[in-house]
């Protein structure tokens, strides 16, 4: 029987008072509860029902707007509804509209994750008082997605590199994958993370297995490069900023002149986290430029920075990145970290001697694409 509860922390359940010091305030359980459930989504480690309403309203513009929407989807991707006929005992079991829109509030306006457009903010009552009264677009239907995922690698070496994970589809397909992967780290008793720093010879075997089944898994995923010669820059986190702002940018163009994922689309963004004061002033940097260039049918999501941790996105990135970074930094070197880097650019098709490595300008950085066939 469908428990309409689920996931959700009764009123009256009391916070650990075993040490007053770790008493979390209501900000502080909040910040807590939102940090934890953007990873598992954008992550598709998707568990409870919070989890699965949070994954419909990052991945569908409809969704955040109709809890119709919401709960027609919710039916189809998580209780196999088939959009026929239904008996009433099956009825009983199909998630009621009252807990998904209760769900759909909280994180949208506890959370202020996924937000509706604004005029169903107003007509909800929702939208903030200084919000009230500016031009902000709505969202045509049938929205596409921009999700993007990004790490960084060579910040003290020679080569600077900001690599991405394009993912355009987001269908229930993409938790079923995640869970196959969940599935082969257990069976294989795999109990750490997919860095490129915490390669060793003894892990190279699972290590090469997780990119393959990665790719096979998510054959639609597009790869996307930049990578700038690291001499003269004071600062490195501004250059990784504009770095980070060009591969973005070049990134939607290069979707949308291809005709893989035209415009319009709703571009979302996921950085790997390392300084929280340091990754809020760079995600609020890149929208800023990317608002400045009116991008037409280009509408911004959201911008947030997700742990890696149960992140395949985030890990395969790492390696991406990693890998390029290592044959561009030691060329001829001939370890396992080498012997793996090669197997990278090997299963991806890249050359890496297509990089200018002499180039020194951001600005005249080449974007490199590689695409998934599937």
């Amino acid at each position: 029987m469908f428990n309409e509860n689920e996931g959700i922390k009764e009123s009256g359940e009391e916070t650990n008072t075993s040490n007053p010091q770790q008493i979390e305030t209501k900000e502080e359980e909040r910040a807590r509860e939102k940090a934890e459930l953007l990873n598992r989504v954008v992550s598709g480690k998707i568990e409870g029902m919070r989890d699965r309403v949070a994954f419909i309203l990052n991945n569908s513009n409809e969704a955040r707007n109709s809890d119709i929407e919401l709960l027609w989807s919710y039916w189809k991707w998580f209780d196999k509804f088939s959009g026929t006929f239904v008996s009433k005992e099956e009825m009983s079991n199909l998630a009621r509209i009252s807990s998904l829109s209760r769900m759909r509030a909280k994180i949208q306006n506890e959370y202020k994750l996924f937000q509706a457009d604004a005029e169903v903010q107003r007509f909800r009552g929702m939208l903030e008082d200084d919000k009230r009264v500016e031009a902000i677009e709505d969202k045509p239907t049938g929205l596409g997605m921009y999700s993007v995922y990004i790490d960084e690698s060579g910040k003290t070496q020679d080569f600077l590199s900001v690599g991405s994970l394009w993912v355009l589809k987001f269908e229930i397909s993409i938790v079923n994958a995640n869970q196959e992967l969940l599935k082969w780290k257990k069976e294989k008793e795999i109990n750490y993370e997919f860095h490129f720093n915490e390669l060793t010879r003894n892990k190279m075997s699972f290590f090469q297995e997780f990119v393959i089944k990665f790719l096979v898994l998510f054959p639609e995923a597009g790869f996307k490069l930049i990578v700038i010669n690291n001499k003269g820059f004071t600062d490195k986190n501004q250059a990784i900023t504009d770095l980070t702002y060009h591969l973005i940018s070049r990134g939607i163009q290069h979707e949308n002149e291809t005709g893989r994922a035209p415009l319009p689309r709703l571009l979302q963004v996921w950085l790997d986290e390392e300084e929280k004061g340091s990754d809020q002033l760079k995600i609020e940097n890149i929208k800023e430029r990317l608002t400045r260039q009116k991008i037409e049918g280009l509408h911004l999501g959201d911008f947030q920075t997700v742990s890696s941790k149960g992140n395949f996105y985030i890990q395969i990135i790492d390696l991406f990145t990693a890998s390029i970074n290592r044959k561009l930094n030691t060329p001829d070197g001939n370890n396992f970290k080498d012997e793996f880097a090669n197997f990278v650019l090997s299963a991806l098709k890249f050359d890496v001697n297509k990089i200018n490595k002499e180039n020194t300008e951001i600005d005249q950085s080449k974007l490199f694409n590689l695409t998934i066939a599937t």
